[in-house]
């Protein structure tokens, strides 16, 4: 097999799902079809809404917990059990590499062309540095930074979604109108 037929064979295309009849009136089943993918549309774009509102959540939590002081107790234990923390120029890079990233990841998935797909993964990605912070930087100067990093990268991803099945669920219902003439 050569390479280039390899190549071929592993880059992601798009899913499109052709209408098969297998039995029955194909005018029904159709409409059935394209009811069900405006509603998989609509839970694709609500997606990335609850992934916002949990982020908020979190985000939440982590101000409240940093304005109790709790990590500058537990942060002394914290360096008994595993040794020194990292400094917060380091955590400062490891979130800037993330975060360059994953916004790589999202622009190239929207320049794919293909039907975009939301991961809890980018809630829990910019959430997990909260804690890193708190340990490394008791005085809670860094939350904005964190919060800003991630939520840039929900609201984009979020952005491209809203486009995609706002786009889709056009033609959808563009199709539905076809199908009842």
């Amino acid at each position: 097999m050569s390479g280039h037929h390899l190549i071929e064979h592993l880059k992601a295309k798009p899913i499109r799902e052709t209408a098969r009849v297998a039995t029955g009136n194909e005018l029904s089943w159709s409409h059935e079809q394209v009811a069900k993918n405006v509603e998989q549309l609509h839970v694709l774009s609500r997606r990335g809404l609850w992934g916002l509102v949990l982020f908020l959540g979190l985000s939440a939590a982590a101000l409240a917990l940093s304005q109790v002081d709790v990590a500058s107790v537990a942060q002394a234990e914290l360096e008994a059990v595993i040794g020194p923390l990292p400094s917060t120029d380091l955590l400062n890079l490891v979130l800037g590499v993330s975060w360059l990233s994953a916004l790589v990841l999202i622009v190239g998935r929207r320049e794919s062309d293909g039907r975009p797909g939301y991961s809890w993964h980018n809630v829990g990605l910019p959430a997990v540095f909260y804690p890193l912070y708190a340990f490394c930087d008791t005085t809670g100067t860094y939350f904005p930074v964190v919060f800003l990093a991630g939520l840039v990268l929900l609201l984009l991803e979020h952005g491209f979604v809203v486009c995609y099945t706002a786009k889709a669920i056009k033609e959808e219902t563009a199709r539905m109108e076809r199908l009842r003439d």
